[in-house]
Order: C-alpha cells, then structure tokens, then sequence
C-alpha cells in the first residue's frame, strides 16, 4: 500500500468486561479463540490528508476494496474481519489490518493503521 492510513470503517472490537462473580464455563474443548471484529459495514469511508488531498475507502459487499487519493486509485483488493482487525490484501501483497472505532462524532470512525497513526472518516452506506 502506499503511505495512505486509509481502510475500512465500522465497528472495531468492543470491549469486553464480565462479572467477577460469575462462574467460569468449563467443558471438553478448551480451545482458545481469538476474538474477531465486529462486522464492518460496506460502504463509502472519507477523509482528508493533511495536505488537503480527499482520501475515499470503499468497501464493497463482495469483499473488494478501492482506496483513491485526489481522485486517483492508489490501491484495490479483497478486504476481510479478521482478530487482527479489518484488513486489505492488494494482489500479491500481505494483508495490512486497521482497527476501527466509533468517532467522537455521529457517522465518524477513527481507523488506525498498523503504524499506530489514526486518521477520521465520515461513512456513507
């Protein structure tokens, strides 16, 4: 991917917390799972770069993406709910995940790259 920050917007993992008093489950198979994310939702994610430049995520519902900076795509691929977060698979490349969290605004999401820096969306179904 080139130096965009951008993905995929929806629901990032939800806290879990639980009662202390609650029993432990116990039964035959004790494998661990990792968690997954909630589903995020296909559709239009929006920002802009610090130099101005729009930075448009699509996420489509049969699993592609496009990511397009100033109007030209800058990257495409498959893009999947994994427990490493949503991530994006160019063609040939490793998969890039990003968490995503509801913003401080209504139909706003913060999306963190795998570099630790959060950029906002807005998001349109």
């Amino acid at each position: 991917m080139k130096k965009l920050i951008a993905i995929a917007g929806a629901m990032a993992l939800a806290a879990c917390g639980g009662d202390a008093e609650e029993p432990a489950e116990t039964g035959a198979d004790e494998t661990a799972v990792a968690p997954m994310n909630d589903a995020t939702a296909p559709g239009t994610y929006t920002s802009t770069t610090e130099d101005g430049q729009e930075v448009v995520v699509t996420l489509a519902n049969d699993g592609t993406y496009t990511v397009t900076e100033g109007g030209e795509q800058m990257d495409a691929g498959t893009w999947e709910d994994t427990e490493n977060g949503t991530c994006l698979t160019a063609p040939g490349a490793e998969p890039t995940c990003f968490d995503i969290t509801p913003g401080s605004e209504n139909g706003m999401y913060d999306i963190t790259g795998p570099d630790g820096q959060a950029m906002s969306y807005s998001y349109e179904s």
